[in-house]
């Protein structure tokens, strides 16, 4: 998808160097998705820990 977006505003072919940057800033974010994800499911599931214990036990 970046390719494409890096396309729109070119005519010239992608180079190599281009790609690879786009493939680091890629992981970058992947990893940044990543990491958000788990600490939102580990303080989820910790809230409803907390409110089971508070409520129900």
């Amino acid at each position: 998808m970046a390719e494409q977006q890096v396309a729109t505003y070119s005519d010239k072919p992608i180079s190599e160097k281009q790609k690879e940057k786009e493939f680091e800033e890629h992981t970058s974010t992947y990893a940044a998705f990543l990491s958000g994800t788990k600490w939102s499911v580990i303080s989820t599931a910790a809230i409803l820990v907390i409110l089971y214990l508070i409520f129900i036990h």
